[in-house]
């Protein structure tokens, strides 16, 4: 341990508290200070200790926590984020926090949500056991010019770190493709089923191979571009999973039974995550769990109980007026919500979209053109929008058939939560991630006294 060292966590637990004693999240900063002081704090509180990272375009925050509940059933305790703080600053922090100012770590494991980007950096950095890769999407276009770019930082975090083993969707050509490039050793996952009885058909859209540029052909297919594809013309083609659900059952509204195939046998377990594009984040922490060695029962009790993140099919009662907090992150994302809300039955009957531009979301905000609103945007829905952004929100749900009478702009968040209260019938909120967390803070402060960040 050196004076730098012990200075650099010492100074990310002042400042951590500090921020937390007057309301912040306290996830960013202290981090960032922390590598300011000691550049190389991640890779040195990394060493010695076990660690697996999840990253990918969608899903990684749930796949997050399935994964550290079972690491904290199994082994009492492990450093993860959460707030789901995915970038370089926020990992310094987790681990800080997990640490004596000596430099000694409180828990043998460390569950990393890690953005697709970053990994190219933290990989080396934390030399992982085992990584995730849940899927790739196109996704905030003024970081990634293409959804091939965010691939191949993943693919020079591999080869940086060729004991680690990658735990890879099969039904996403752009994550197989990883494969290719490197040495590590590779697990598959996958849905052989369908994983919603009827959508928004977000897969209508042609599909070209990333190699040749043909139109792919399906055997069958998920949602936007996964599937058991094949490529005619230089024939790219999927690969068999390891671990697939290949049934779904007893759909209710926050969970359902997958019935997993593991290396050829079939088992039937609980899920604490509605039927749809959460069953692809569920098998892949199984399969990143069951990678790392972990006995599969405790994996079973893991994915029955976990506690989801903030803002996913969060819940808050207003008085009386139930909220339900829906993130949306890009087209693909925000299509599966849209999907998941068809497959209710009925389109909401209120409705709040909130869209901002910060750097967590993407500076543009072009993707939401691309989303299917028509789905649960006719004439009927009573809307509310708000956010830095709220003219193109307004625009684009106007275009999808939202009169103009039903339509209000509301951009106080405080005043916005006293909106929703005086509804009295239930409300989805769909917001991207600066403004639904500046949503929350509003409701935690009279709905919820306790928050996600409390350690």
């Amino acid at each position: 341990m050196s004076i730098r060292q012990s200075a650099a966590i010492a100074t990310c637990k002042g400042v951590h508290t500090v921020m937390r004693a007057l309301g912040r999240t306290a996830r960013a900063l202290p981090g960032m200070i922390a590598l300011k002081i000691d550049p190389r704090i991640i890779a040195e509180l990394s060493e010695g200790h076990k660690t697996i990272v999840i990253t990918g375009t969608n899903g990684k925050t749930t796949t997050t926590h399935i994964v550290q509940q079972a690491v904290i059933n199994t082994f009492g305790t492990a450093a993860y984020d959460p707030s789901s703080t995915n970038l370089e600053q926020g990992i310094a922090t987790t681990l800080c926090l997990d640490s004596s100012v000596g430099g000694v770590r409180r828990s043998d494991w460390g569950v990393i949500e890690c953005d697709e980007g970053a990994s190219k950096d933290m990989l080396p950095a934390t030399h992982p056991q085992v990584m995730v890769v849940t899927n790739l999407y196109r996704d905030q276009v003024d970081r990634y010019d293409s959804w091939t770019t965010a691939r191949d930082y993943i693919i020079k975090a591999a080869r940086s770190c060729p004991e680690t083993t990658l735990v890879l969707n099969a039904d996403c050509q752009v994550t197989a493709s990883i494969a290719d490039a490197v040495p590590n050793k590779v697990v598959w996952f996958g849905v052989e089923c369908p994983v919603y009885d009827e959508g928004v058909a977000d897969y209508d859209e042609h599909v070209a191979c990333i190699d040749c540029g043909a139109e792919l052909e399906f055997g069958h297919r998920s949602f936007a571009h996964l599937g058991a594809y094949r490529c005619p013309s230089c024939g790219r083609v999927h690969h068999d999973a390891d671990i697939a659900c290949t049934a779904i059952g007893n759909v209710s509204e926050k969970s359902c039974t997958l019935t997993l195939r593991i290396n050829g046998e079939e088992h039937v377990v609980e899920a604490n995550v509605r039927a749809g594009y959460d069953v692809y984040n569920a098998v892949a922490a199984v399969a990143g769990l069951l990678t790392t060695g972990m006995d599969a029962d405790d994996v079973f009790a893991a994915l029955a109980h976990f506690t989801h993140a903030a803002h996913r099919f969060e819940i808050f009662d207003l008085d009386g007026t139930p909220t339900r907090l829906l993130l949306m992150k890009n087209t693909a994302g925000c299509n599966q919500l849209i999907n998941m809300l068809v497959s209710e039955g009925s389109a909401p009957e209120n409705l709040v979209c909130l869209l901002g531009a910060e750097i967590m979301d993407g500076i543009s905000t072009e993707w939401i053109q691309d989303v299917r609103w028509e789905k649960i945007c006719g004439p009927d829905p009573q809307v509310i929008v708000g956010g830095p952004k709220h003219d193109d929100m307004e625009a684009r749900l106007l275009r999808a058939g939202v009169r103009p009478e039903n339509l209000r702009t509301q951009t106080n968040y405080a005043q916005l939560v006293r909106d929703i209260a005086a509804i009295g019938k239930p409300v989805t909120v769909i917001a991207n991630c600066s403004t639904i967390e500046a949503l929350r803070v509003e409701l935690v402060k009279k709905y919820q006294p306790l928050d996600y960040w409390t350690e």
